[in-house]
């Protein structure tokens, strides 16, 4: 049951990594939601906001200059050509988000891959008697279950970030609808636009973050779990199989909490917040 639970949590685990470095095979199925549904849209938002710029400019200026003109009619193109080009932009992002994942994936590998498993059966084998074995499997089994569930969340999380970035995609023409809006001079561009790609390049860095929380989860509780089978194999018993789960599970407890807010880290580092 125990070998059972730590196969599983390190199978989500790879299942999560594999999410972080997706290929994005339903990339041209959400664009065509993008251009076929939102975007006309978008393209009537960029005219109501040209509108607004001269309404705006209207009543700080007495008489509108050439100027004026060059500067909306500048946005108004270059609003039209980011509805085009927006998608490859954000696909670029998405592609060096995952060249930064499979980096850090690289350094090492994630998971704890199991090694010590050869002395836990060990320690597992020293356990004698009925009700010692009974004991142990009472106090195990809820460990045993946190840990999968620990594993499920991760694996939840991963998914959801890919969900959000199909979603972003699919409105993106919208917020890049407003990029004409400005400062009412005619000049300036929208704060709706630059804070949706910086939360788009937020929800990328994302995935890096949990990454790291990943590689860091290896890395940490490796050393900690060998330390704290080496002390028992001497005494053996119960106590110490169930020290060693409590351990594993404390470890994917604070990789959850981390993998939870590498979301807020990265709006947070981007100012996307």
């Amino acid at each position: 049951m125990i070998f059972s639970a730590l196969a599983s949590f390190e199978n989500w685990i790879e299942r999560a990594d594999t999410l972080l470095t997706d290929p994005l095979a339903s990339w041209d199925a959400v664009l065509n939601i993008a251009m076929s549904v939102i975007r006309p849209f978008a393209i009537l938002i960029i005219g109501i906001c040209v509108l607004i710029e001269i309404a705006m400019v209207a009543s700080k200026v007495d008489l509108l200059k050439w100027e004026h003109g060059i500067k909306l009619g500048f946005k108004m193109a270059l609003s039209v050509a980011l509805l085009n080009i927006l998608p490859n932009f954000l696909r670029a992002c998405y592609l060096q988000a995952v060249s930064w994942i499979n980096d850090v994936a690289a350094i090492g590998g994630i998971g704890l891959g199991l090694d010590f498993l050869h002395d836990l059966e060990t320690l597992i084998s020293s356990v004698s008697g009925l009700g010692t074995i009974l004991g142990l499997f009472i106090s195990t089994i809820v460990l045993v279950l946190a840990i999968q569930v620990c594993g499920v969340i991760i694996m939840a999380i991963a998914f959801g970030r890919m969900f959000e970035i199909y979603v972003y995609l699919a409105i993106s023409p919208l917020p890049a609808a407003f990029f004409p809006l400005g400062d009412g001079s005619g000049g300036g561009f929208s704060r709706i636009t630059m804070k949706f790609l910086r939360s788009f390049a937020a929800v990328c860095l994302q995935g890096v973050m949990m990454m790291i929380c990943m590689r860091l989860f290896s890395i940490l509780l490796s050393d900690v779990i060998e330390e704290v089978i080496t002390a028992n194999l001497a005494t053996g018993g119960a106590a110490g199989v169930s020290q060693v789960m409590f351990t594993f599970l404390l470890g994917s407890i604070a990789l959850v909490m981390s993998v939870i807010k590498s979301g807020g880290w990265a709006k947070s580092i981007l100012d996307a917040m």
